[in-house]
This record gives C-alpha cells, structure tokens and sequence, in this order.
C-alpha cells in the first residue's frame, strides 16, 4: 500500500480538501469540529459550488495561517484547536 492511502486511511472519517498553497499540493483533513467552525456563518443562500468554493478557501487560508505559524508541515488532521489558535 502507497504512504498516500495509508494516511488517507488513517483519516478515518475526516473530510478531505485537497489545496495549492505557495506551488505546492496539500491534503487537508478536517475533523467534524473543524468544518463546523469553518462552515458557521455561511450565507444559507448560496448555491452549493459556492458554498463549497468558500469553504475550500477557508480551509486554505486555515492551512496557510498554520504554516505561517511556524508549522514544518500541516497536522494529520486539523481540528478546531488549531483553527482557533489563528484567530
């Protein structure tokens, strides 16, 4: 098995946004906590491939503030402890 599937794997039930930050491709997993933090006060209005395009763009702009901070490399899976610790 490919170091790829085993961390996908390992994941287990978190959702997966896959982003281009700085040239380079990023898997971010999220845990549940974390996308709800994300996902509050979205316009209920909006389509779902615009909900969708915002939320990816929080997740990018959440791994890049954590790499920002200092980070080597994103956390296996991001919880909402590492997207508070942004604001």
């Amino acid at each position: 098995m490919k170091t790829a599937e085993q961390a996908v794997q390992s994941m287990g039930d978190a959702t997966v946004f896959t982003v281009r930050l700085r040239g380079k491709v990023y898997r971010c997993a999220l845990s549940d906590d974390a996308l709800y933090l994300l996902s509050q006060q979205m316009d209920p209005r909006l389509d779902r491939i615009d909900a969708y395009l915002l939320l990816k763009r929080r997740v990018a702009d959440a791994a890049l503030a954590c790499l920002d901070g200092g980070a080597a490399s994103l956390p296996p899976v991001m919880e909402a402890c590492h997207l508070l610790q942004r604001s």
